[in-house]
């Protein structure tokens, strides 16, 4: 199986910087015409906590993965969006992209995520 780095840069090609001049589908169809690669799936997990003095700190990744019918073609690239940060109480989240987000999506995110383990 050969690598490469054939995701780099999805998020332009694929992502949400484009939406308003094609739809994803169109540009997909355009991009890869002739190959038998399914739709980019877009996925946001919480990642793994981290305390850090009196503050738990969860980070917020979106994943995308493309892939086809063989088994030996998968891209992964993921994209750290969000903190979520629990101290003394309070929860707050923060951008990493530098774009608004919505922290109570994030906030329910992560508790939800919590109370299944």
């Amino acid at each position: 199986m050969s690598k490469m780095n054939f995701l780099c840069g999805t998020k332009k090609i694929f992502g949400r910087e484009n939406r308003g001049e094609k739809d994803i589908p169109s540009m997909f169809k355009e991009f890869c015409r002739n190959c038998n690669i399914e739709m980019p799936k877009w996925d946001k997990v919480v990642g793994k906590p981290i305390g850090a003095a009196d503050r738990t700190i969860y980070p917020i990744i979106e994943v995308v993965t493309i892939g086809n019918n063989m088994p030996n073609f998968r891209g992964i690239e993921i994209f750290p969006i969000a903190l979520v940060i629990e101290e003394s109480g309070e929860k707050y989240a923060i951008s990493l992209t530098g774009k608004e987000i919505n922290s109570d999506e994030f906030i329910e995110m992560v508790f939800k995520e919590s109370k299944k383990q």
